[in-house]
C-alpha cells in the first residue's frame, strides 16, 4: 500500500501541494514507501526511500516534514535491526520535537529510543510513549508499539509481561483494523504457546503475512516454523518433515 501511495503522490507538484496535517506529500510518500518496501522484502529500496525522504525534507527546510521523515526512518531502521542508524535517527527526531514542540512523533522517539536500550530504563520509555499516544487518542501502529514493549520484556526475562503486551497488541489490531504488523505479533506470541498451539499460531501468522504480501514477515514465520520441522512450500500449504 505504501508503494501505491508513493506512486500516486510522486506525480503531484512537489512545492505546490501540502497535506492537510502539514507535511509535503512527496516527503510523506517516500517515508511511508520505505516501510512498504521493507515488508515486501526490498531491503535496498527501503533504505533508499528512507534516505530520500530525509534528504528532501532537509532540502525544503520544513521542520515538521523533517520530523516525519526521521520518525518513519526510525521505524525503518528498527525493522532492519540497524541499531546505530536507529539511534542516529532517534537523536535527530528528539532534537526536532524538543526544538519545535512537536507531539506525536515525540512519542515515536520515546518508544524507539527505549527499544534500543537495555534494562528497565528502556521499558519505562516505551511505556511512557505508548501511554502518551493512548492519551492523545493515537492508536495507529499500536500493535507495532506494543510488540516492541513485549520484545523488551522478553529480553528482560519477563515472559508474563511479554505475553500480556502481545495479547494487548492482538486486541488493539483487531479493534482498530490495524493488521499490517499482526503476523509478527502472532509469531512472537507463539513463543509462549505449547507446541501444538504454537504451530497453529505460526501457520496462521504465515498465512496472514502471505495474504498481505509481507515477504519479510513471512520469512520470519518460516524461520520459526523451520525450528519445529515444518516448512512452507511456495504454494503456502504447510507440510511436515
Amino acid at each position: 500500500m505504501g508503494c501505491v501511495i508513493w506512486n500516486w503522490l510522486r506525480g503531484w507538484p512537489g512545492g505546490a501541494v501540502w497535506l492537510s496535517f502539514g507535511t509535503r506529500p512527496d516527503v510523506h510518500g517516500k517515508a511511508f514507501a520505505a516501510h512498504a518496501h521493507w515488508l515486501l522484502g526490498h531491503q535496498d529500496e527501503a533504505l533508499a526511500a528512507c534516505r530520500e525522504a530525509i534528504t528532501l525534507a532537509r532540502a525544503i527546510d520544513h521542520p515538521y516534514s523533517q520530523a516525519l521523515a526521521f520518525a518513519y526512518a526510525c521505524i525503518t531502521h528498527q525493522m532492519r535491526r540497524d541499531l546505530p542508524e536507529l539511534r542516529n535517527a532517534v537523536d535527530e527526531l528528539r532534537g526536532l520535537c524538543d526544538r519545535y514542540g512537536f507531539a506525536y512523533y515525540r512519542e515515536w522517539a520515546l518508544i524507539l529510543d527505549g527499544w534500543s536500550r537495555e534494562g528497565a530504563s528502556g521499558a519505562d520509555l516505551v511505556r511512557r510513549g505508548i501511554g502518551d499516544l493512548k492519551s492523545e487518542g493515537a492508536f495507529a501502529r499500536m500493535p507495532y508499539w506494543l510488540s516492541l514493549l513485549a520484545d523488551l520484556s522478553a529480553r528482560d526475562s519477563q515472559p508474563d509481561a511479554a505475553r500480556a503486551a502481545l495479547d494487548a497488541a492482538l486486541a488493539a489490531g483487531r479493534a482498530h483494523h490495524d493488521v499490517w504488523w499482526l503476523p509478527e505479533v502472532m509469531r512472537m506470541r507463539a513463543a509462549y504457546d505449547e507446541q501444538q498451539s504454537a504451530v497453529a499460531r505460526l501457520l496462521s501468522a504465515a498465512q496472514m503475512a502471505s495474504q498481505h504480501g509481507s515477504v519479510a514477515l513471512l520469512r520470519r514465520c518460516e524461520r520459526d516454523l523451520g525450528t519445529r520441522n515444518i516448512r512452507l512450500p511456495a504454494s503456502g500449504v504447510p507440510t511436515t518433515s
